[in-house]
């Protein structure tokens, strides 16, 4: 089954039929779509593209971000532009998923492909020369507004990285989209923060390498009104998906 969607679309009525053997989410890929995938289809090129969002079993899994308060009554202004007070915070999509713990259809980073791969070697370090204190280089508490478009410039500082060797162990070549999530103190389990798409022949091994940044592992304070970072322990994961970890390990900061 191909679907051609321009969003999430729920198929837990029909995907466990007997008739159905692959369901392929092609979205809008326009003009060149016949022959884009026929020839995955036919084994030409091998898939790889990963879901950009969370399929859920039903679409109540969603909760409160498929219900927005609705400040009018039926015919008024407010009843045709609905406002949300956004009490889900950063929790949406697989942060949600994850917190309360629902089994989705189809994870956030999920992917099939004519092959398969196996991950080894992680190694997550903190890089020389940085400053890793609580308020950013350049910003203080009585100066804490942002002196260019952006944010402060020791934001984008490579702090850490993260490396790691992905081999092709199946027959044939395809690209694999290794996926990099980090937990922050204080917030969401798994958060991404870095992927890459790599092309690798059969029985190849290749080295990843991954940078994280300082606003990678930042929060937001609203006393301080700048990007902080936390001391502490920091989890990583790396895998084919949000769910379908292959290594952990972890930073300090």
């Amino acid at each position: 089954m191909v679907a051609h969607n321009a969003g999430i679309l729920i198929v837990d009525s029909w995907i466990e039929h007997p008739n159905v053997t692959a369901a392929i989410y092609a979205h809008l890929p326009g003009q060149d779509s016949g022959r884009s995938l026929t020839n995955l289809m036919f084994g030409e090129r091998s898939f790889s593209g990963r879901m950009p969002y969370t399929v859920a079993k039903q679409a109540s899994d969603y909760g409160a971000l498929l219900a927005p308060v609705v400040a009018g009554a039926p015919g008024t202004l407010e009843y045709f532009y609905p406002q949300d007070n956004f009490t889900e915070g950063v929790y949406i999509d697989y942060r949600a998923f994850i917190a309360q713990n629902i089994q989705p259809r189809f994870e956030f980073g999920y992917g099939l492909t004519y092959s398969t791969f196996s991950y080894s070697g992680l190694n997550a370090v903190t890089r020389r020369n940085n400053t890793l204190t609580y308020i950013p280089p350049g910003a203080n508490r009585a100066n804490a507004t942002a002196p260019v478009q952006g944010g402060l410039p020791s934001l984008w500082n490579n702090i850490a990285t993260v490396t790691f060797s992905i081999q092709n162990t199946g027959t044939v070549t395809a690209m694999e989209v290794p996926q990099l999530y980090i937990g922050i103190p204080g917030g969401p389990a798994k958060q991404l923060r870095g992927f890459d798409k790599i092309n690798l022949r059969a029985n190849q091994t290749q080295a990843v390498t991954l940078q994280l940044t300082r606003r990678d592992l930042s929060t937001w304070s609203v006393v301080d009104q700048q990007w902080v970072l936390q001391s502490g322990t920091y989890p990583i994961y790396v895998g084919a998906s949000v769910l379908d970890i292959k290594l952990q390990g972890s930073l300090t900061i």
